[in-house]
This record gives C-alpha cells, structure tokens and sequence, in this order.
C-alpha cells in the first residue's frame, strides 16, 4: 500500500512499510512515537476510511508539519542563579501531557474531627514551599526548561477560607474547579468550614508532584503545623535538596550504566482494546465520581487476599478487568490491557526521593479473558501475570524513556504534545471508536496511624486522580483509617457521569462478591 502525504512543500510517496521501517528504530522518540501511536492506525484503516477520517487525516498532516519546522533546537543550560531548580524528565512529560491528555493535577480532601487556626494554617503552608522549593516555582519554557522562584512570594495565595452550611457542596465545587498549569501556585489548599467541623481540600501540580509525592506534601503539612502549634509559631523546616541524583541512584542500583542502551522503541505506546461508552463532544470542566469501601468490607477483603497469597493490587486489578467487561460489547481470548503505575522509589535505598517530585512509571498489564470464568480464576491468572511483571523491573522503561526526554529540544516535545493535541481534540469517538486504555494507581495506604494537625485529627482522607481525556480511564484507589477509595475522573460531555459510576460500582461489586464467593 502505497502512501502520499506533504510536509511543508514536500511531496512524499511511500509505502506503510518503508514508512515503519525509517521511523520505528529512531533515536528520536517523538518520530517513533508519532509513527507508531497515530499514523500506525491511519495506515491500518486507510482502504475503508471514512469522510470524517480523512478530515482527521488532514489535520494531522498539519500537526506533522508544525512538528518538522520546530525539530532543530539546541540546548543550553538553564541560569546558574539561586533561586533556579533544574526540570527533569518526568517534570517535562507531566508539563505537557496536559495538552490533550488531561487536566494534570491531584487532589485531596482530608475530613477532620474539630476547627484548626486558619493563620497557623496559612502560616504551615507558606513554610511548606520553603521546606518544598519547588513548590514556590514557576515552570519556566526555556531550552533547556527549568524551576524558577515565583516573584512577591509572600504575595501569593497558597491558602484560602470558606465558611459553608452544605459541606458537600462545597467539596464537589472544590474538586471540580481548574488549577491553573501556568498560573496558579502549584500547591492550593482551601479549609472549608461547617458548622461543627473542617475539611481541607489540596490541590498539587502533577508537573512537579505524583501520587507519593502529594502523600508526603500532606504528612509534612501536617508535621509542620502541629510544630507551629507546638512552638507558637517559632519553627523554620529545613529544605529540602531537589536534584537528579534520585535518577542517578535508580540506574545505579540496577546496574545500568548507559540506560539508552536498553531503550524498546514504542514500549510506552498502547492500544485503546477496552469497550467504553464515550460521547462525542469537548469540554474543559470536569467531574470526579468517587466509591468506597467501609471498614468491615475491607477486612473481608484483606483475609481473602491472604487466603490466595495475593496482594490488594492483585484483587483490585482483578475486579477491574471483570468490571470493564460488563462496559460493552465483551471480548474474550483477545489480549486485553491495563495500565497499572509504579512507583519507582522502588528501586532506591529508602524507597524515598530526596524532595518532592514526579517519580513514577507504568506497564501495561495484558490479560486475555475467558467466558464465565470465576473471580478466583481470574485472580490466579492476575497473580501469576503480576509476578511475572515484577519479575522483570517493572516501569525501567519508563524511567529511561523520561530519561530521554530530558535530551530533546523542549520546543520540540511541547510543538509535539501541543500538535497531537490539535488533531486528537475532536476525533475520540471517530478515531478510538468506542475503546479506551484504562490505567489503576493504586496509592495504597495513604497513612499507617491518623494524621494530626496539632491535636485535631483526619478522620477522613482520600487523594483524587488528574481527570484523562479519552480515549483514557484512570482509577486511583487508596486507603485510610481502614477504608478504602476509588476515585475517578471525567470531562464533561465525553463521558456520562451514570457510566463512571457504574464502573466504579462494578469493581466494587466484584470485589465484594469475588471475595464473599470464596471464603
């Protein structure tokens, strides 16, 4: 099969074949992705395309050439100047995956059993972005990028008060409003007050701050006001030192010394397989549906785990593949994937980073799935599947591919990101169908013993993901005070609300029912 397409003012003819053979072993990740994630399904459909994919065809076309005019760009070094943080790759990719890829930033409410200081709160958290540098930064888009210190820091609201008679109002409208990439401080906090308790809404910048990260931002919030508290006010935390030698440790320790040597090409792309019913339309507001998990239920849950020597993630990832089947049209004996995070602190010393930061990568979990299959069935497949992927130094290719990223022109990854996201806005359902990639983090246990902000304690917390665009699914599940969350995000007008409650339910249901069924 034969191909033409121009870019800028040249007229190219080729075949699919050629095409795959001069892009897919590129140095260059952006031109073996760029082949392998979009143009590879264009290929594919090309004899049956309909009007609609030669309208998408075409403006991908021009998203191919915005991408060639910027691919030349030298890199410098950022300013050596005190109030400068270096960016690292995975800093850059959470940066600019917003552009067509999501909303980019955590969350988390903290339910708490009394009134704290609202000045003692402010106070903590101005001192936090001392204790955190990065948290005091704007992402600056240089060439190479980097970390500044925001100007009038003392200015700058990180900390705000609400005093509300419906509680759960006010929390719903706190997780549904946007946290600007650019402009707001990449750390907000809003204590949200009812008649007879608090409750603490966060917000964090993915660009700068994963799921462990936001944990430990949290902890060390909370240890810093219980010092004011303690102190009246006299302590100063020690900052933290944000370098790259966390990266430098990970290779270390697996024994890699050149990690580009072991580089897959396309080993972070994957392909929507599950049924989903998306809608078509666009929207910048979004919506979070969460579920949980009492106390009680939760213990079954843990016996039975025991019982087949598997883990929480191992069940929850189970139930998560049941749940996916009653989305759709089931399909069975085919590979089906999900995407589950890794936290690659793993791979270091203490499993801890020396600051705040993004550290975390992924694989794809592909499983076939079988007709009529018990939940035990199921699990033990999961299991077996799990330990196999453990086996293997799970999320290494992540790591090294962010460790490329780092190596690219930054004009060139954001021209990337900023063009697919152009061509991709419209096209979900024309170009996915009605598929979707879901992923699970799994955050686990989000604190062993009650976190205190002094003496009053958080009865309730749970973290709520960064909403994905389609064709995207990210569950985030994390447990506190024995129970358990599932949280999941959406944009208005993709998705029906109905339908992400609906899942969320089905993995429940699974849950319970898969481990009641065999006790």
């Amino acid at each position: 099969m034969d191909v033409k397409t121009k870019i800028g003012n040249n007229k190219r003819k080729f075949s699919y074949e050629d095409f795959w053979e001069r892009f897919r072993g590129s140095e260059n990740p952006f031109e073996a992705m760029f082949s392998k994630s979009s143009l590879d399904y264009y290929y594919k459909f090309y004899e049956n395309m309909s009007k609609s994919m030669f309208g998408y065809y075409k403006e991908l076309n021009k998203a191919f050439v915005g991408y060639w005019d910027t691919n030349e760009h030298e890199i410098g070094k950022i300013p050596d100047e005190p109030d400068v943080l270096p960016v690292n790759g995975h800093d850059i990719y959470n940066y600019v995956a917003r552009h067509g890829m999501g909303n980019f930033h955590s969350q988390a409410i903290l339910n708490l059993d009394g009134r704290l200081d609202f000045d003692k709160l402010s106070k903590a958290v101005r001192l936090s972005v001392d204790a955190e540098p990065v948290l005091g930064c704007r992402f600056i888009k240089g060439n190479p990028p980097y970390w500044k210190r925001m100007e009038n820091i003392d200015d700058v609201e990180f900390c705000s008060f609400e005093e509300v008679s419906d509680v759960n109002e006010a929390v719903k409208r706190f997780l549904d409003s946007r946290l600007d990439m650019d402009d707001d401080p990449k750390i907000k906090i809003k204590l949200i007050r009812s008649e007879s308790y608090d409750v603490l809404g966060f917000k964090a910048n993915h660009a700068c701050c994963d799921g462990s990260s936001f944990k430990d931002y949290i902890q060390l919030l909370s240890d810093i006001y219980s010092e004011i508290d303690r102190s009246d006010g006299a302590y100063i935390p020690k900052p933290a030192n944000r370098g790259r030698s966390d990266q430098d440790l990970l290779f270390n320790n697996l024994g890699i010394k050149v990690p580009n040597d072991l580089w897959i090409p396309g080993s972070d792309v994957f392909r929507p397989t599950w049924a989903f019913p998306w809608k078509q339309g666009t929207s910048s507001n979004t919506r979070v549906v969460t579920c949980k998990i009492p106390p009680d239920q939760l213990d079954r849950i843990s016996i039975y785990a025991k019982s087949k020597g598997a883990t929480y993630n191992d069940l929850i990832l189970t139930a998560y593949y049941r749940a996916m089947l009653r989305m759709g049209q089931p399909v069975y004996g085919v590979p089906m994937g999900i995407n589950v995070t890794i936290d690659l602190r793993r791979y270091l010393p203490n499993k801890k980073t020396e600051a705040i930061r993004n550290f975390s990568g992924s694989v794809n979990a592909s499983l076939s799935m079988v007709k009529d299959e018990t939940f035990s069935d199921t699990l033990s497949r999961v299991v077996y599947m799990m330990n196999e992927i453990k086996s293997g130094c799970p999320g290494l290719q992540s790591a090294i591919g962010l460790e490329r990223l780092e190596k690219i022109s930054f004009k060139e990854v954001l021209a990337y990101y900023q063009a697919s996201s152009k061509t991709d806005k419209d096209m979900p359902n024309v170009f996915y169908g009605n598929r979707c990639i879901p992923t699970l983090s799994n955050l686990g246990i989000l604190s062993k013993s009650l976190i205190k902000f002094g003496n009053i304690a958080a009865t309730d917390y749970f973290i709520v993901p960064p909403v994905v665009s389609a064709p995207g699914l990210l569950l985030a599940v994390n447990t506190y005070n024995n129970v358990m969350t599932m949280a999941m995000g959406f944009f208005e007008n993709t998705v029906l609300s109905s339908d992400v409650e609906r899942l969320l339910n089905n993995i429940r249901h699974e849950l319970l029912e898969g481990c009641n069924a065999n006790m």
